[in-house]
């Protein structure tokens, strides 16, 4: 419903930052966490196989590491942290011991202990971008939407190529409404992976959401907007009711009679009912507007039936 106005069945203005419980939504609901945990992992583990050697960790701690990661894997988050936090205990601070210790305690709920994990990972590696994907999960499922967006865009300013970053920004960026945004990443998305028929679909639901919006800005502005009765037109149009439909396209040409389409409209409306008449003042007046029209003057032909 775009500001109090009924729009058809079919159309709904979506509500992009409260669940039906008026609970801000997540970029990633922390249902979903768990099942992203081993793409999470699967990244933690590419982090450390793209280093031969990780300057202050001694290969018992790393041994000790991807234990620590198996049993976060198998879902033992007690025997993961516990391993963890040993290693960090012997000296092993590296970036990737935070970040698992970091996820686990997004596994739990616990995102505050999350993000100071992140944050020291951060600080120790400026330049990895796990820490940074890790962090906007914590700050989505906080509903903190800018802080989201700005860790998942640092991420995507590292490893630009990375789908998974890409998406969770787009995701963060239409729970804010900003639409550009959204549609901006996933026009990249589509760019990486054309062949992707969930880019395709996400991003046409981002430009209706868009056109959706602005249809609400103009609400705002201008309630008795020729546009707006046009656009509702349009929508009972797509309904099969042709008479809701030509009542609100009435309602434009009272609102704003120099539009020529909506006298053009009309009068196709008018001669599919059999009112010619009608249709023929119409289509007269979208003429006066636009002489010469070869669309409005082949409608009239047909309506004369010549």
């Amino acid at each position: 419903m775009l500001l109090g106005w009924k729009f058809p069945n079919r159309v709904r203005t979506p509500d992009l930052t409260h669940n039906n419980r008026g609970t801000p939504k997540t970029g990633i609901p922390m249902r979903k966490i768990i099942g992203v945990t081993f793409i999470i992992c699967f990244l933690i583990f590419l982090s450390v196989q793209m280093r031969s050697q990780v300057p202050t960790s001694t290969p018992a701690q790393q041994e000790q590491f991807f234990s620590g990661l198996e049993a976060q894997q198998k879902g033992d988050l007690t025997a993961a942290e516990k391993i963890f936090g040993t290693i960090l205990d012997q000296g092993g601070k590296v970036p990737m011991v935070y970040n698992a210790l970091g996820n686990i305690y997004q596994l739990r709920g616990a995102h505050d202990k999350a993000l100071a994990a992140f944050s020291e990972s951060e600080r120790l590696d400026p330049k990895e971008p796990t820490h940074h994907f890790l962090a906007g999960v914590s700050y989505s499922a906080l509903g903190k939407w800018q802080q989201a967006v700005r860790e998942f865009k640092q991420a995507v300013q590292i490893q630009p190529e990375n789908l998974l970053f890409r998406e969770q920004l787009a995701k963060s960026y239409l729970r804010m409404n900003n639409f550009p945004g959204g549609i901006e990443q996933y026009i990249k998305l589509l760019e990486l992976k054309p062949e992707s028929p969930e880019y395709h679909y996400q991003l046409g639901h981002a430009y209706q959401y868009f056109s959706l919006s602005c249809y609400e800005k103009l609400k705002g502005l201008k309630p008795d907007s020729a546009r707006l009765y046009q656009e509702l037109g349009d929508q009972y149009l797509v309904q099969g009711d042709m008479d809701k439909a030509i009542e609100n396209y009435e309602k434009a040409r009272s609102a704003d009679p120099s539009l020529p389409e909506i006298h053009f409209l009309l009068g196709q409306f008018y001669l599919k009912r059999g009112e010619r008449e009608k249709a023929l003042q119409s289509v007269n007046q979208a003429l006066a507007l636009t002489p010469g029209s070869p669309t409005a003057l082949a409608l009239k032909k047909t309506i004369s039936g010549q």
